[in-house]
Order: C-alpha cells, then sequence, then structure tokens
C-alpha cells in the first residue's frame, strides 16, 4: 500500500490560500479531505490565516478576506463591466413609469439608466449627479438638481445641503448606485458624505432600487449607506448563492436577475 505523502503546515496554508483565490470560499470538510487529516487540525490552520489577515471564518469554513475598496472617477468606472450595467438598465427601466418623480443617485449604472429614459413623457428626475442632469437637457424629462459640495471625481453634489434640499422633496423610487455590497456590512461607497446623502434619497423615496453589476458583491468601503435589507429590489447580474437568495427572501428584497 503507497504511503501517503506528508503534508507540512505551511504547505496546507500556502494550498488554502490558493484554494481561496480560485474559489473566494472554502469548506472544513472538502480540507479535511483533501489533506487527510483532522477537522481540529484544518480549524487551527484556518486561525491561523485568519490571525494574518488572509481569511474570515465562518461556520463550517472561511471566505477570502476583502480589501477595503477606495473607488474610482467616474469616467473609470464608465469603462468597467458596460454589457452587464447595460443589462441592468434595461431591467430597472421596466420600474419606471408615466408620472413618477425619481431619485438617481449618482454613478456610472444610475447614468446609464439617465440616458435610458430621456425619451419618456411626464416624467420627474431628481438628481445630485451633473453628468445626468447634463444628460437630460434636451428632453422633455423634467429635472431637479440638488446642490451641495462637488466631489470632482464622482461629477456629483453631496453634504448637509444636497441633504436639507431632499428633505423637502419625496419619490416615488430611488435608483441607487453603490460601490460595494456586503451581506454583513450593507451598502458602501468610499465616501462618507455621499454615502450619507444616499441615506436621505432612501428616506424620501417610496422605493429603493439597487443596481449592482456582479463585481460589486463582496467588497465594500469606508461609508456604510444602509443594510441590504433596507432596500426594496435588487437588479444584479449576479447569481446569488443559495444562502444570498435565502436572505433576500426573507427580507422582503425582490430580486431582478439580469
Amino acid at each position: 500500500m503507497d504511503k501517503k505523502k506528508v503534508i507540512f503546515q505551511e504547505e496546507r496554508l500556502d494550498s488554502i490560500l490558493n484554494m481561496l483565490e480560485k474559489n473566494e470560499r472554502i469548506l472544513t470538510a472538502d480540507l479535511r479531505k483533501k489533506f487527510n487529516t483532522s477537522v481540529v487540525t484544518i480549524r487551527k490552520d484556518l486561525t491561523i490565516l485568519e490571525n494574518r489577515g488572509h481569511l474570515k471564518r465562518t461556520h463550517g469554513g472561511a471566505i477570502k478576506t476583502k480589501k477595503f475598496y477606495h473607488g474610482l472617477a467616474l469616467k473609470e468606472k464608465e469603462k468597467i463591466n458596460l454589457e452587464e450595467k447595460m443589462r441592468i438598465v434595461k431591467t430597472a427601466a421596466t420600474l419606471i413609469t408615466d408620472g413618477d418623480t425619481i431619485i438617481l443617485d449618482s454613478g456610472s449604472t444610475t447614468s446609464l439608466l439617465a440616458r435610458e429614459i430621456k425619451n419618456r413623457k411626464n416624467l420627474t428626475v431628481i438628481t445630485n449627479a451633473l453628468n445626468i442632469a447634463s444628460d437630460l437637457l434636451d428632453t422633455d424629462v423634467e429635472v431637479i438638481m440638488l446642490g451641495g459640495n462637488l466631489i470632482k471625481d464622482g461629477l456629483t453634489l453631496a453634504g448637509p445641503l444636497t441633504d436639507s434640499m431632499l428633505r423637502q422633496v419625496s419619490a416615488s423610487k430611488v435608483f441607487l448606485g453603490v460601490d460595494g455590497i456586503d451581506f454583513s456590512v450593507g451598502l458602501t461607497t468610499p465616501n462618507i458624505q455621499e454615502a450619507h446623502t444616499s441615506q436621505v434619497m432612501m428616506s424620501v423615496a417610496g422605493d429603493v432600487v439597487l443596481l449592482a453589476d456582479a463585481s460589486k458583491f463582496g467588497r465594500r468601503s469606508l461609508g456604510v449607506i444602509a443594510k441590504l435589507n433596507e432596500i426594496d429590489v435588487l437588479v444584479t447580474t449576479k447569481v446569488l448563492e443559495e444562502d444570498e437568495a435565502r436572505y433576500c427572501d426573507e427580507n422582503k428584497v425582490k430580486v431582478l436577475a439580469c
């Protein structure tokens, strides 16, 4: 009978990290079988890697630690995942009806949505995004432009003045674009002022619609906007994991897959 090769601890740790790079999550039971060792040993390995900051232990396994996402300028965001964003926009546009007053938050996906609906009639758009207001200039869409502090990279206005103006209006729906979605932390964006302005947008709107391509999931930024269970509709290209889909179902978050 062939003797099994002895695998040293550091070799196991390297192998575990390689598995995480490919799959982003691992199960203790799978690791036990792969390395032909005990659950106790695997748990010790995962604890070591967690202490080194490489992963986060979960019930039955571990997930890859996500680094903070510091964001990109709008002109850079617009080049990323364009095909996915267009699928999201086509679906989101079906949620907008004649007579609606909607809020469009700043962002590359919401900007595409503005262009998608620019030929609509009897529609009012409230926005803090300079590029969205510009795209709707020569249309029949009524635009209410919010004031505030200019965040140049995002062509957006945010801060106390923006928040004050928002509290004087009401909308049927708000369409949010975020930089990160973490099922534990929630919806995030790098700028704290923008995060707070998005919170106020949610508070004055009837329905909260989140537009998020698959790349947004599993990462987080400094400013927390809200928990995922505070939105009403998620329009996404991500194929949700079983536990993620269950979370949405239990919290009455309607998922529109694109």
